[in-house]
């Protein structure tokens, strides 16, 4: 190779990287005023919403079925299974503790990656190394939020837990199905859909499910997700304003010190949203309801530098609306985890 030649110019990344910098994201939060920041929500919404893949036209019937009950010591244990499109089947967990008083609180709570699914957030673990991981993640908040007197909904997410691919196409070298969420992603990719955009849509239904059942619920909805479920639970609520308190971990992190640096999963990736805006201006779209931010200084999936970026670049959208207080943050000590020092309080405070 000619020595007069910069190594960064056969660095494709080196290129994009470029490109990233140059590139005038057409919808980034610019608003001076109420009605320009309105505007920006139906424009940004709109373009999301496409970029995701759509949602369907109509809901189908949810035909919701119980399919267990079990009484735990502090609460009790429901396990169903509804219908968020034809064909397709959502199975489902809700903890209601005991000896609280309607109108319940309710909380969805999204898991992210791994094989276990939805179990782990419930305290279900199974042998000796699953009770280390739920112990080093905090993994089992589901159980927690119920502790702490909340009604939680906690959905399985396609392509995860119990909804992994069982073909054996799918294995991996091991012989299990743990990679199934990038071979369905890219998938996604080839029918113009995202599998973040077919989970967005499970948490839709979730809100149509919570408000079918037979108890007494305030109107307030919260949704708390770490990792994978946190990056759900962002653009749910971005998309859906009827999520009315939302709790991120480990997750709202810019896509350039993130997703655009370091290897992840294909279900993080949606085709086009750089021409159009950041992480931030995704968070914006939650204000002017109360979002509050968790991520562990050491995370090394979503750097910290990149999680304080994309937290500073919003504000300023919480401040045109003259609600800064309904924004917080919590950058706390440890890696990739969910931090929980704040959330409780946060959802205590707001889900009225």
């Amino acid at each position: 190779m000619p020595n007069h030649i910069p190594q960064q110019h056969l660095s494709t990344m080196a290129y994009l990287w470029q490109q990233y910098d140059a590139q005038p994201r057409a919808l980034a939060f610019r608003a001076q005023t109420r009605d320009e920041w309105r505007t920006w929500c139906d424009a940004l919404r709109a373009q999301l919403t496409e970029l995701l893949g759509g949602f369907p036209a109509e809901r189908c019937a949810l035909t919701a079925q119980i399919v267990e009950i079990v009484e735990e010591d502090e609460y009790r244990r429901e396990k169903i299974v509804f219908y968020s499109e034809p064909g397709v089947a959502v199975p489902y967990y809700v903890l209601t503790r005991r000896n609280i008083a309607p109108p319940y609180r309710p909380v969805i709570a999204l898991h992210g990656h791994g094989s276990d699914g939805a179990r782990l957030l419930l305290g279900l673990a199974q042998g000796d190394e699953e009770v280390v991981q739920m112990r080093a993640y905090n993994y089992d908040y589901a159980r927690q939020l119920a502790q702490h007197g909340f009604m939680v909904f906690v959905p399985v997410q396609r392509a995860l837990g119990e909804r992994m691919e069982t073909d054996p196409a799918f294995r991996t070298g091991e012989g299990v199905w743990e990679k199934s969420c990038e071979i369905t992603a890219r998938a996604c990719l080839l029918l113009g859909k995202t599998l973040v955009g077919l989970r967005v849509w499970d948490v839709m239904r979730t809100i149509d499910y919570i408000h079918s059942r037979a108890e007494p619920i305030t109107a307030s909805i919260g949704c708390l997700g770490l990792s994978g479920g946190g990056t759900t639970t962002l653009y749910a609520a971005a998309l859906n304003e009827r999520l009315s308190a939302v709790v991120i971990d480990g997750a709202f992190c810019s896509y350039r010190a993130s997703i655009m640096s370091t290897t992840h999963c294909p279900d993080n990736y949606i085709p086009g949203i750089l021409k159009y805006a950041e992480i931030a201006d995704i968070g914006g779209l939650i204000a002017p309801r109360p979002l509050l931010i968790e991520h562990g200084t050491e995370d090394g999936t979503f750097p910290i530098a990149g999680a304080r970026q994309a937290y500073h670049d919003l504000a300023p959208v919480y401040a045109l609306l003259d609600c800064a207080n309904h924004l917080d943050a919590d950058f706390f000590p440890g890696g990739h985890r969910f931090g929980g020092r704040k959330a409780f309080a946060w959802l205590e405070r707001w889900l009225v």
